[in-house]
């Protein structure tokens, strides 16, 4: 092996040795009952785990698929209503702007299906809670 692979291996467990050292000071110790008290800068602290509740963002934020299947279906009207080049390119933006607020009302009803819980440690300074 070279000099600066050997560099890089000597580095990267350094790293992963503070990583964990820092991770230990931080997290602390558990108790029995599920919370942590650790000793911070002289403070006692409480931690304790919370659910959180978060809705998730879309799986098609910037609302693509409803644009296109409307540019699609308003080119093909646009196409029968008049068989000109214009009345096909005008039927492909109402129709990817008609799509695009459809998925979007869509998104916007489901909402409430996308609700993710997490749970999340909190910590506050001893008998404040």
């Amino acid at each position: 092996m070279n000099k600066s692979m050997w560099i890089g291996v000597v580095a990267g467990i350094g790293v992963a040795a503070a990583g964990g050292v820092a991770s230990y000071s931080f997290l602390g110790e558990r108790t029995a009952d599920g919370t942590s008290a650790t000793q911070t800068a002289g403070v006692q602290q409480e931690c304790w785990d919370e659910q959180v509740a978060t809705v998730a963002d879309p799986k098609d934020p910037h609302r693509i698929a409803g644009t296109a299947v409307g540019a699609v279906v308003g080119g093909a009207v646009g196409q029968d209503i008049g068989d000109r080049g214009i009345t096909t390119a005008v039927g492909a933006a109402a129709g990817a702007l008609i799509g695009r607020k459809v998925q979007e009302e869509i998104q916007d009803n489901r909402a409430d299906q996308r609700t993710v819980t997490a749970i999340e440690q909190r910590c506050a300074p001893s008998g404040s809670r």
